[in-house]
């Protein structure tokens, strides 16, 4: 997973990485919901080179957290994504992991704390089209 996507925190997790001075090194990705026929945006640790950024439309890179020797930076911290600690390394991640972590980003909280990281510096391109217009429907 670390060398083709990064895997997905949940808000409280995003929150521990901003504390923890990692704000430059996150982005913003995004689930479409089909059941709510809505996209679902999300901080995520980003895809190297996408830093304080927005993931591209075919997020796909290592994660950049990946070090020099394959091995994740954060991985022995508290820091390391829910989808991470969960996800078994070599083997198939749970089934419905992904879109389970996407829903937990699904309320107006978690929506702040994007709009936050965005505001300030400003960054992301949603924050250029305003983000109350992409959250929600």
């Amino acid at each position: 997973m670390c060398q083709h996507r990064p895997c997905w925190p949940t808000p409280d997790d995003a929150q521990r990485l901003i504390e923890a001075g990692y704000t430059d090194r996150l982005m913003v990705d995004w689930w479409f919901d089909r059941d709510k026929n809505k996209t679902i945006y999300l901080l995520t640790p980003a895809i190297a080179g996408c830093e304080s950024g927005e993931a591209p439309a075919h997020p796909e890179g290592a994660c950049t957290f990946l070090n020099a020797n394959g091995l994740c930076q954060i991985h022995d911290s508290r820091l390391k994504p829910t989808e991470g600690q969960i996800a078994l390394c070599g083997n198939r991640t749970p089934e419905g992991l992904h879109e389970q972590i996407a829903r937990t980003w699904d309320d107006a909280a978690a929506q702040a704390l994007i709009d936050r990281w965005e505001a300030n510096p400003p960054r992301g391109r949603r924050l250029l089209f305003g983000a109350r217009s992409f959250v929600g429907s």
